[in-house]
């Protein structure tokens, strides 16, 4: 009995060591004090434990992916209280610049509070690979509705319309109405997501830039998709 308690003591110690060693190589650090910077927004942003998330996704049960892209995989959750939720599964893989894009997705997100832009509820830190958690928007993305090789049934020019509305209502707001503006730089079919009224959501903000309100003139690193990008930001950054 002694020699169980002990082997169950030391394995939990050693699994405790990792989540920390996780936390730490997936910018938890770099996270709570960006975090700590905007005032206000801390409590928006839940750090969920690994066992949550595990739990919410049946242990990341491959029939929970919701979709794989370039940068991770989404699963379908459920949190005890039968809420819905969607499960970024990063690539980030310790690279440096990896984790400053992931952090800063989880600092912009954090600022958002907008009915067409996707809610971020939190993160885990703990698993190898960083998780981010996001409300479940359930009709897919833009481009599963217009695409014909993907939908026959495409979605009409007025519900079209509608989105294009509400996805320049969010631009809008990012650039202007949040307290530091925001550049999303990546806008397209993808990245707007649609719940089961065709409301538009604005996702993906891993290649965005806050741009501090002293600044009249902004360069940036180009990011984004060639063919959706800004010509003049293309050129000129």
């Amino acid at each position: 009995m002694l020699v169980s308690t002990l082997c169950w003591a030391h394995k939990q110690r050693t699994l405790k060591q990792i989540r920390e060693r996780n936390f730490e190589q997936n910018g938890g650090n770099m996270l709570l004090q960006r975090l700590s910077q905007q005032q206000g927004y801390t409590d928006r942003t839940k750090i969920f434990t690994q066992v949550e998330l595990q739990n919410a996704t049946n242990n990341f049960d491959e029939d929970r992916i919701l979709g794989r892209g370039g940068q991770g995989t989404v699963y379908k959750g459920v949190l005890p209280d039968n809420m819905l939720i969607a499960i970024k599964k990063s690539k980030v893989g310790g690279d440096p610049r990896q984790i400053k894009d992931f952090i800063n997705e989880v600092v912009v997100l954090s600022q958002i509070n907008h009915r067409n832009v996707e809610k971020l509820l939190g993160c885990c830190l703990e698993t190898d690979v960083p998780l981010l958690v996001y409300e479940f928007v359930d009709n897919g993305t833009l481009l599963d509705h217009i695409d014909p090789l993907k939908n026959e049934c495409s979605i009409s020019w007025e519900t079209r319309l509608k989105i294009a509305v509400e996805t320049a209502e969010a631009i809008s707001y990012l650039h202007s109405a949040t307290s530091i503006p925001i550049i999303h730089r990546d806008i397209k079919s993808t990245n707007i997501l649609l719940d089961h009224n065709h409301r538009a959501k604005v996702s993906d903000f891993g290649a965005s830039r806050l741009v501090p309100l002293d600044e009249t003139q902004v360069t940036t690193m180009v990011q984004g998709t060639l063919g959706y990008l800004d010509p003049e930001y293309l050129h000129t950054g």
